[in-house]
């Protein structure tokens, strides 16, 4: 991260993207340790999203990939458990097994 923001001048941001205008080309983020969301401009814009699949859910969830989308968390069958952090994971892993 610190190569990329230095020599690049990127700017790396840890949060979920609410909103993306791209006429604007504006994104709504709520940043993981805040409660409310900020408006931020980009040149370019790469979002890392990961994969869901989970044929039998709405929001694609499964045992295999962490549930980390504040509207997923609230269809969950897990919605107890906040899984964006390692803690979270052990503590979903060892309520299945």
């Amino acid at each position: 991260q610190p190569v990329f923001e230095r020599s690049m001048g990127v700017k790396f941001i840890w949060g979920e993207v609410k909103k993306l205008n791209a006429v604007e080309k504006t994104a709504t983020v709520k940043p993981i340790f805040a409660n409310g969301t900020e408006e931020v401009g980009f040149d370019y814009c790469i979002i890392c999203s990961g994969c869901n699949f989970g044929p039998f859910k709405p929001m694609g969830e499964s045992l295999w990939f962490p549930t980390v989308h504040e509207e997923a968390r609230k269809v969950s069958d897990w919605p107890h458990i906040d899984e964006r952090f390692l803690e979270g994971r052990r503590r979903h892993i060892l309520e299945e097994y």
